[in-house]
């Protein structure tokens, strides 16, 4: 085993929280975001790939002129700051990289799950599947998609007059779930440092996403039995409430808080002369509701000349709930994250220089570190000499 990692900077010395920590990630989709996050903060995270490598090595989009295993911008990102060794998984170098680590991620398919469920781990064993170790569905396979439908994420998302439609962001359950394996397996390590014995965190992607989704009725229904149905891109919550169109895209604004709704009625009678919307009665959140279509018909003539950008600074300037809905071209020349210092420089030998994103979050300086992701078995020589893994291992 590695030493204790340390979990904090000592007077306030530039520590990485995750140092001296070893994790070994024979995941996939949904423990690739995990071990980003823990890699960049310190730990040293070895992925553990089959031959033919991770699953993002096969993920377009490709950069241009490259192939899989090394050209997927997927691995670009996912894979920073890394460690490769490819091994098979009954293989002794994987037993002894298992053996040596503080954490071991892993993704178990059907026929694997009864072993993972009734293994006692010397170290943190995290479990990611699609329904959990345990209960009828503890066999089942899924997907991003399954995971969307069966958390009800996707039942809410869309128009009340058409099917509920996918989530655009690829591969967000998986993020998601890999958000709470993290979790689970830090508060795993406090257990075992308390303890000494080894911990067991199994997750599931389909309570994972339910825990994080309100509107499909997880809460709610089990508050007061009223079923939510999709409510396309404005919320039945307020008025206005969602995606108002503008001279250039879309803005998002939500009013809820009467000072927002005085502030947000007193500009658009300046705007439109629709005086109406001072009445007092409209203070009242419900009466706003019960008259949605004019409200948001006078909320459109304000925003729909107007770009993006002037309804965010005005806003701001009345004190008023309005974003801008960013695309990604937008983001790449958005003056706060370049301000805030959110967008990294990389190089990579294949993929060439190429910007990614950076933190999410900021900490003491020294915190975050960045590296390019690795070439498929890049590492192997290298772990294998500072794990003290018997040369046997690598024939």
């Amino acid at each position: 085993m590695s030493t204790t990692p340390s979990h904090s900077a000592s007077h306030g010395a530039a520590t990485q929280p995750w140092s001296g920590l070893r994790v070994v990630d024979e995941g996939g989709l949904c423990t690739a975001y995990a071990t980003r996050l823990w890699a960049a903060l310190g730990a040293e995270v070895v992925v553990l790939e089959p031959p033919g490598g991770h699953p993002y090595r096969q993920l377009p989009p490709f950069a241009p002129g490259t192939t899989a295993p090394e050209g997927s911008l997927w691995w670009a990102s996912f894979g920073q700051n890394k460690r490769s060794v490819v091994a098979e998984a009954n293989s002794e170098l994987a037993v002894e990289l298992r053996r040596r680590a503080d954490v071991v991620l892993v993704e178990p398919g059907p026929d694997e799950r009864r072993a993972v469920l009734e293994r006692t781990p010397d170290n943190v064993l995290v479990a990611v599947t699609p329904f959990g170790l345990r209960g009828p569905r503890a066999n089942w396979q899924g997907s991003d998609l399954v995971a969307w439908a069966a958390s009800g994420l996707s039942y809410v998302t869309g128009f009340p007059d058409r099917p509920p439609v996918a989530l655009a962001k690829l591969n967000f359950a998986a993020h998601v779930t890999a958000m709470v394996a993290v979790g689970g397996a830090m508060v795993a390590l406090r257990a075992r440092k308390a303890t000494g014995g080894g911990q067991l965190v199994d997750v599931s992607m389909q309570q994972a996403n339910a825990m994080l989704s309100p509107e499909a009725g997880v809460p709610l229904v089990l508050d007061d039995g009223v079923h939510r149905s999709r409510s396309g891109n404005r919320r039945t919550v307020s008025r206005p409430f969602g995606l108002y169109p503008c001279a250039d895209g879309f803005v998002s604004i939500i009013i809820v808080q009467p000072a927002h709704w005085n502030n947000l009625a007193a500009w658009m009678a300046e705007a439109t002369g629709m005086d109406a919307v001072l009445e007092p009665a409209f203070v009242d959140l419900a009466t706003r509701w019960e008259a949605s279509e004019f409200i948001d018909a006078t909320t459109e003539m304000l925003t729909m000349p107007l770009t993006k950008h002037e309804l965010f600074v005005e806003g701001q300037r009345r004190n008023i709930p309005i974003t801008p809905v960013n695309t990604v071209a937008d983001l790449a020349v958005d003056p706060h994250l370049e301000a805030a210092g959110f967008w990294r420089e990389g190089d990579h030998p294949v993929v060439g220089p190429h910007r990614h994103p950076g933190a999410p979050f900021t900490g003491a300086e020294g915190w975050w570190h960045w590296s390019r992701a690795p070439l498929l078995d890049e590492h192997r020589h290298d772990v294998a000499s500072r794990w003290d893994i018997p040369d046997t291992a690598l024939a």
